[in-house]
């Protein structure tokens, strides 16, 4: 990557002096961002970039006038890889050079004065993403994490290189990245911000002791199967209290509600891979034998009623089935017409 390039130049999103332009266009893609410029040279080019790389975003950026970046109170999990100039993070009080990163969990608000003529990666991962992979029902235990990392620390040193890689792979192939690039990618960036949770002295769910370990692989293992913490008592050899207090140390949360959240994410990918399926049998098959109750349950975990999930997914369908259909008549060639005579 060019020293003086932002990356990901093939996927321009703004390239303006129009300071709301850009603003709408970070509204559009991470959360709402107010942005204020803080100078006025007259000669304002804003550059931004867009690469998705599965469930995370990168953003390549850069402002020809100093720039004051706040958000509310954010959703995701993101960071800002400052490849040259300065950015101050205000809510630590702290520079962030060149090499280094800031990272801002969901819960906290990004308030970010970029000086003028910065380049930086931001990278955004889904907030579901992370649940996901760290096994916990929610979020709120990361509420007081806003980090920086200096430029010498291993971690920034991996996420830069990582960013490197994706660059260049970005330039090779005009803008598309590997599929497999896209995975490695992903599972490096849940690793850096489970590495940094861990070194903020926040217990690491990803790190758990032998017999809660052993009770989180046999629930997964049993999920469609009724489990009882009696199960996990006699699987584990534990006693109750030390079961119950280890998942509260490390998962934040109760055995039942452990086995809960990942009966309802079962019946979740099932309703989502499944467009065909009856509601009360996919929720049936994983141990929910009340409906109603059932329904309550995932509404409160997901934010949506199971059938709109199901109308969501069917609805995508008649979509991607609508786009083969047009993809295919556009495909045809009249016949005893070459190719060059049909695109003519």
């Amino acid at each position: 990557m060019n020293e003086k390039q932002v990356p990901f130049r093939y996927n321009v999103g703004v390239r303006s002096p129009d300071f709301e332009e850009a603003k709408a266009f970070i509204n559009a893609h991470i959360e709402d961002r107010e942005v204020a410029p803080l100078s006025c040279s007259g000669r304002a080019k804003n550059l931004l970039t867009l690469q998705p790389v599965g469930s995370s975003s990168l953003f390549g950026a850069t402002w020809s006038e100093k720039v004051h970046i706040q958000s509310e109170t954010q959703q995701t999990f993101h960071a800002v890889l400052v490849l040259s100039g300065n950015i101050y993070c205000k809510p630590l009080d702290t520079d962030v050079p060149a090499d280094s990163l800031v990272l801002t969990a969901p819960g906290k608000q990004a308030d970010l004065v970029w000086e003028k003529g910065t380049r930086a990666v931001v990278m955004s991962l889904a907030r579901q993403k992370l649940i996901d992979t760290l096994g916990v029902p929610d979020l709120s235990f990361l509420r007081e994490t806003n980090t920086f990392i200096p430029g010498h620390h291993q971690d920034a040193l991996v996420l830069r290189n990582a960013i490197n890689c994706l660059a260049q792979q970005h330039e090779i192939c005009q803008g598309r990245i590997d599929p497999a690039v896209q995975s490695q990618w992903e599972g490096l960036l849940l690793s850096q911000f489970a590495n940094q949770l861990h070194r903020e002295g926040l217990d690491n769910p990803s790190i758990l002791p032998g017999r809660i370990r052993l009770a989180t692989e046999w629930i997964l293992a049993h999920i469609r199967d009724p489990i009882s913490v009696c199960d996990l008592l006699r699987i584990t050899g534990a006693s109750r209290r030390s079961l119950e207090s280890g998942f509260r140390t490390y998962l934040h949360t109760t055995p039942a509600k452990y086995v809960l959240c990942h009966k309802l994410k079962g019946v979740r990918e099932l309703l989502r891979s499944s467009p065909d399926i009856n509601i009360g049998d996919a929720a049936f098959s994983y141990g929910f034998n009340h409906l109603s109750h059932f329904t309550r349950q995932y509404q409160e975990a997901f934010g949506e009623l199971p059938s709109e999930t199901l109308r969501q997914c069917r609805a995508s369908r008649v979509v991607i089935s609508k786009k083969a259909r047009l993809d295919s008549v556009s495909f045809q060639i009249l016949p005893g017409k070459t190719l060059s005579e049909s695109e003519g």
